[in-house]
């Protein structure tokens, strides 16, 4: 009996400790899916590409969904170009996956370019980005990019699982990350403008003011 009752209260312990762990852990929310459809519904996607086929300069984008700075470079730099040149059908953006940490590349990298399969690479990266402080404390684990995923509208995402399963993934990042190595960017985001007047490379962060000034000289 005394055996009995000390398993008892063991038990009740037990429950009682895993109580208290879930509810100190407080649920992760997604923000911003209205904001990223508004910033990008209506624009043409393909793959890593965002904007019009007949735009006459393209942006490369390279940088890297879980460095830090990088979401406010991105909010701050890379989402007036949307707003602006993008929906105007005079720009287009390329984005490439840049490993700027030394420890492979992360979930969301995979993530991201899985999601090109619909076209819908661009959601995925914004929304990422906006809800960043997220991932250090879930670890950007996949049911936080099951939760990104799920706030993209009309996204398949059963069909994104699976195809964050192919093959292609692994080799489009690893493209990216060999162009990279080839410019020889350090490791902050950077962007390569291109137009009919030529190619300019900018790196360490460049302004939107620079970026603007390398379009006007390119196109």
């Amino acid at each position: 009996m005394v055996v009995l009752g000390l398993a008892a209260l063991l038990l009740i312990f037990v429950i009682a400790s895993l109580s208290l762990d879930e509810g100190d852990e407080e649920p992760v929310e997604i923000t911003g899916a209205d904001e990223v459809q508004r910033q990008l519904g209506g624009i043409p996607q393909d793959g890593a590409v965002l904007g019009s086929s007949e735009a006459s300069v393209a942006v490369q984008v390279f940088s890297d969904l879980q460095c830090v700075p990088c979401a406010d470079y991105q909010r701050e730099t890379i989402t007036p170009l949307i707003e602006g040149p993008v929906r105007d059908g005079d720009l287009k953006l390329e984005f490439h996956h840049f490993q700027m940490a030394q420890s492979g590349f992360a979930n969301a990298s995979f993530g991201a370019v899985a999601a090109a399969e619909q076209d819908d690479e661009w959601q995925f990266i914004q929304l990422f980005f906006i809800n960043q402080d997220e991932a250090p404390r879930t670890g950007a684990t996949d049911e936080f990019l099951d939760q990104i995923a799920n706030a993209i509208l009309n996204f398949n995402v059963e069909q994104w699982q699976r195809d964050g399963d192919d093959p292609e993934v692994t080799e489009t990042l690893e493209a990216d990350d060999e162009l990279a190595a080839e410019h020889r960017f350090p490791a902050e985001p950077a962007v390569v403008v291109e137009g009919p007047r030529g190619d300019r490379e900018l790196t360490e962060s460049p302004s939107l003011e620079q970026i603007e000034a390398a379009i006007a000289d390119v196109r």
